[in-house]
Formats: C-alpha cells, sequence, structure tokens
C-alpha cells in the first residue's frame, strides 16, 4: 500500500475564488463584470475587535479542571455571544450559590482552554467605540492645568483597556476604558483621548476571469479558466505576474547569473534548487516571486525575515512569494508541472504561498491564465473541465491505495528521496529491500532510467 497524493496539477480547470472582506465593508464589482488580477473587488475601514480574557478560575473562585471547564461552559468555540450574555454556569451543591459568567462584550468564542481555564471573547468590531474620552482631572480632583504631572503615558502611546493611564500618588487611579493610542492630553479640558486605530483593508480579484456571484457586503466569487497546481511549501502572500523559465529541465537549478534587469516584476521558475543567494539576486532585481522543486528551510527563514510559524505562513511582511512544488532540500519538479509551467512560460500566473498544515490544511497555489474565455470554453467543450474550488480543496484524511502497474510515483524516504518514475513491477511475495528489511516492495522506473527497489510504503502514488 502507498500513500494516495492529493495533490492538484491540472492543465486546465474552473477555478471558483471567493474574494472575501473579513469585515463588512463596501463591494466595487457586479454580477458579470470581467475582472483581471488587479481589480479592486470590495474595500473596508473597520476597527480590529480587541480579545479579551476571561479567567474561569477567578470568576469561579475555585481551581478548575479539564472536566470541570466542560461542564460549567455553557458556549463553545465559534459561537457569537452578546454582552453581558452568560456563557458558563456553576453551581457547586444544591442548596450553594449559582455562579455566573457573562461576556465582557459582543464577539465570538475564539478559544477554550480545557487545562488553564480561560476563555478568549474576541470583540465584535462593529460594536466597538472608535474614540473614548476620559475625564481624568475630575477623577483625580486636580486642575486641568497639571493633568500631566499625574499621567502615565504619552501622545502616540499605544494602550490596552484597563492600564492605568494617570493617578494621585498611588491612591487613586484612572484607566483606560478601551485599547488604542492616545491622541491628546488636553490641558484645558482635563481630558485624555484614546483612539482606536482604523484599519484600511482591500481585496483584488487575484486572476483574471469574470464575477459570478456578489457576497454582500464582503466581496464576490470570482472564476475564472486555467492551469491549476498546488505545492507542498510556501511563504509570501498573493502575486500576479509574467511567467519566466529560468532553466532548461525540472533536475536544474537556479543559476545565479542568468538572473538579469529582465526578472523585474517576472514570476521565476526553477527546477530542483534555488539557493539564498539566487533568491536574494531575483529580490533585487525586482523579481515578484519563484516557484522551484525544493529550497533548504533555513533559507526561506532568510526570504521571510524571521522564523518560520510552524501552522500558517503567507502573513510574512515579504515582498517575494515563494512557492515549493516537492519539498525542502534538492527535489527535481515532478515532469507533469514542469510542462504545464513550460508550455505556458510568458503568460500571465497569480500565486499564493499561503500554507496552512493546521486544523484544516492550505496549500500554496499556482493559477496560470491560459488566454481562454472561460464562458466561450464551457460552451464549445464537450468534456468539461475539474471544478476547484474552496470546498474542492478541502483535505480529506490520509487515505492509501493498492499500487498498479503503470503508477506514477515519486520517492518519499532517503535515499531517493524526491526522485519520480513509474510502477513496473509489483513481486507477489514481500522481499528484502536495501535496508536488508523484508517488506512488501515496488520495482520502479525511475525518470532517469535506472531501476530500483522501493518499500510501499515509502511511494506516494499520483492518479489524476
Amino acid at each position: 500500500m502507498a500513500v494516495l497524493s492529493t495533490l492538484k496539477v491540472l492543465e486546465k480547470a474552473v477555478i471558483r475564488k471567493e474574494r472575501k472582506l473579513p469585515t463588512p465593508g463596501e463591494v466595487l464589482v457586479s454580477e458579470g463584470d470581467a475582472v483581471t488580477p488587479d481589480t479592486l473587488i470590495a474595500k473596508a475601514e473597520y476597527v480590529r475587535g480587541n480579545p479579551h480574557v476571561i479567567d474561569l478560575r477567578s470568576e469561579l473562585r475555585q481551581p478548575v479542571v479539564p472536566e470541570l471547564v466542560d461542564r460549567v461552559m455553557i458556549k463553545r468555540v465559534g459561537d457569537i455571544v452578546k454582552a453581558r450574555e452568560v456563557i458558563a454556569r456553576y453551581q457547586k451543591g444544591f442548596w450553594s450559590e449559582v455562579i455566573e459568567v457573562t461576556s465582557p462584550c459582543d464577539g465570538v468564542i475564539e478559544y477554550i482552554s480545557r487545562t488553564q481555564g480561560r476563555v478568549v471573547i474576541r470583540e465584535d468590531p462593529r460594536s466597538t467605540k472608535p474614540a473614548a474620552i476620559v475625564a481624568a482631572a475630575s477623577r483625580l480632583n486636580v486642575r486641568p492645568a497639571f493633568l500631566r504631572l499625574f499621567t502615565r503615558v504619552r501622545e502616540g502611546d499605544y494602550v490596552y483597556e484597563g492600564k492605568i493611564i494617570a493617578d494621585l500618588d498611588g491612591t487613586d487611579f484612572v484607566c483606560a476604558p478601551i485599547s488604542g493610542v492616545v491622541e491628546k492630553i488636553c490641558p484645558l479640558t482635563g481630558t485624555i483621548t484614546i483612539v482606536r486605530p482604523i484599519k484600511h483593508t482591500k481585496v483584488l480579484a487575484h486572476v483574471r476571469g469574470r464575477v459570478s456571484k456578489i457576497i454582500p457586503n464582503y466581496g464576490a466569487l470570482v472564476e475564472t479558466i486555467g492551469g491549476y497546481i498546488q505545492g507542498v511549501f510556501g511563504i509570501g502572500g498573493e502575486c500576479s505576474g509574467e511567467l519566466m523559465m529560468m532553466c532548461d529541465g525540472p533536475d536544474l537549478p537556479l543559476d545565479e547569473g542568468t538572473i538579469d534587469e529582465r526578472v523585474r516584476g517576472k514570476i521565476l521558475v526553477s527546477g530542483s534548487f534555488a539557493s539564498l543567494e539566487s533568491v536574494q539576486a531575483a529580490r533585487e532585481r525586482g523579481a515578484l516571486g519563484l516557484i522551484t522543486g525544493g529550497m533548504n528551510q533555513l533559507d526561506l527563514v532568510h526570504v521571510a525575515g524571521r522564523e518560520l510559524n510552524t501552522g500558517l505562513t503567507g502573513q510574512e511582511d515579504a515582498d517575494f512569494t515563494v512557492v515549493i512544488l516537492e519539498g525542502f532540500g534538492r527535489a527535481a519538479m515532478n515532469q507533469e508541472s514542469w510542462e504545464i509551467l513550460k508550455r505556458y512560460n510568458g503568460r500571465i500566473a497569480s500565486i499564493d504561498g499561503t500554507t496552512q498544515i493546521r486544523a484544516g490544511v492550505i496549500r500554496p497555489e499556482i493559477i496560470i491564465d491560459t488566454g481562454e474565455d472561460i464562458q466561450t470554453c464551457l460552451s464549445e467543450s464537450a468534456a468539461q473541465p475539474p471544478v476547484i474550488s474552496d470546498e474542492t480543496n478541502s483535505v480529506p484524511p490520509v487515505t492509501y491505495a493498492a499500487l498498479q502497474i503503470g503508477d506514477r510515483v515519486r520517492c518519499t524516504r532517503p535515499p531517493y528521496f524526491g526522485l519520480w518514475g513509474t510502477v513496473e513491477d509489483l513481486p507477489e511475495e514481500p522481499g528484502e529491500v536495501e535496508c536488508e528489511a523484508v517488506l512488501e516492495a515496488a520495482k520502479v522506473r525511475l525518470d532517469d532510467g535506472s531501476l530500483i527497489t522501493v518499500p510501499q510504503a515509502n511511494l506516494e502514488v499520483f492518479r489524476r
């Protein structure tokens, strides 16, 4: 048995992308509109809601264990709650007082820690106050002109809700009612003005296509047709540019000497490997991104500018996107992906390095504009191309498949890690492999022509 790959490598597919704001805003397109990668779909200005942490140990006035958290919680992760709504209820005994824990704000329950007894509620940005004016001088009973003598903050400081912003000899305190930036300390009125920072956000189409559906107040569903390739790891966000082949074969590395001013505004395609020096040279000369078979993990850290998050990438403050198709280290790009990229050399591609490996897998992806009109293609083509959407991209649990002669496979363990080949024979009886273990094996003809014997468990099978 071998692992059945769920990676998608398609020369032609119908791709449907939801382009949504994180919060309600203004949608700027209409159904049926033609869009390009730079078309603005929607925009919004919003105040990000702050997280509120509730300590159940403090609220219940006793230590808590995971079983107690499960018993007292009325709400669950993802539930929408209103301010002062009961989220937990506890009664120790029949005659004991009933203790109710309420939400401090409108928002969504984001996280519940069973071990620490804490609940995190993300405040709804639509219910947040954009600013607060605190009458600090009158609360401390001091003259407004002398207020600065008693403040613990200055204009421009960011303060969190509950932080002491002014005090009188350590006896009387004034706390910030909201989180935000101290905009003004007024010596005339004796007030401190705190303003929540407003975040401007927008969503672009990312691909060339048409708007097939409007998502009111949030965005639109954009539909296109083109090549579609998924990678195994990436960094950097979305970008679009012209594909540029940088080597002659899928087993060749990116040569730093071939990088010149022609790469400006392009998405480069390498074969088996890209070194840190070659990536830095490409960035310095204005390249937007890189598609490669393999790359060293430490080099990716240098490109990203910080240690990579183990659960999610794509949020790095980097101006360069990398999509790795095979794995870390030196790994020849699979022939199918290479042929698709080579065929559409010079076409516009949209790439996204966002990778999530926990709580719902998200893979980096490449969408290639083949120049076809989606409506014309769907009406004239007898065989409908496969559809790629958020629903079809949900990754199923790991599945295994019985190998068949002729299957296209990739080796997943040394000494043949990353090498591609075709199954030529499946011995009926377990046989001895190179490590001297007796296992179910397969005879695989590698792309370089050599014939090897590999344990079936060390193979990943690709079926389209």
